[in-house]
């Protein structure tokens, strides 16, 4: 999870991540708030971010990439601006042409949204609303709820009778290893960094 803000370190020196904001969930049921539809979201992405990479590897492993659209923002952070993921000319956004940064679509939720702005993003299209910016959370909707748009919906990258084992992983892998390299880079002290 990239963001446009300077990364949260406690007072020890530690890197902390943020939390991110948006955690509803996509179905395959016509019901509910937000249902599995072809041409109905869109996910940003950066490339320069693992967290938001893995979402679109997804996307495109499932064969969903043409019925769940997709942009990717400029690899390059405005930081100093406080407006992070920028798009442009070469990074446009395709359903917002005036937009120049990701927080613009965040502030189609907010308009004074003022909080971490990032990627991924998957978008309503029709709410106009950030569905979800939970990179764990959207993969599981990509894996299951699009199936019946999938051109591999036979592919399932977390079977039901290996789920607490992928969990268990994932619980050992994400601190030391996928966090790990975050605590170190951003850690304001060496001690803080292990």
């Amino acid at each position: 999870m990239a963001d446009n803000k300077s990364p949260t370190t406690n007072p020890t020196g530690e890197f902390v991540r943020s939390v991110t904001v948006f955690h509803s969930s996509i179905k395959d049921d016509l019901a509910a708030e937000y249902s599995a539809e072809a041409n109905r979201y869109h996910l940003y992405v950066a490339l320069a971010c693992p967290w938001a990479h893995r979402t679109l590897v997804l996307l495109k492993l499932k064969g969903l990439d043409h019925v769940i659209s997709y942009s990717i923002v400029d690899g390059l952070l405005e930081m100093e601006k406080g407006c992070g993921w920028a798009f442009g000319e070469k990074y446009p956004d395709p359903h917002h042409p005036t937009f120049t940064h990701l927080k613009n679509v965040y502030q189609l939720n907010d308009p004074d949204y003022n909080g971490r702005v990032t990627v991924p993003v998957l978008f309503d299209l029709k709410t106009q609303k950030i569905v979800n910016n939970e990179s764990s959370e959207i993969i599981r909707m990509l894996n299951s709820e699009f199936n019946k748009f999938a051109r591999h919906p036979e592919l399932d990258l977390y079977p039901e009778h290996l789920r607490s084992r992928i969990d268990e992983l994932n619980d050992q892998i994400y601190p030391k290893l996928n966090n790990g390299v975050y605590r170190a880079g951003f850690a304001k002290l060496q001690e803080a960094s292990t």
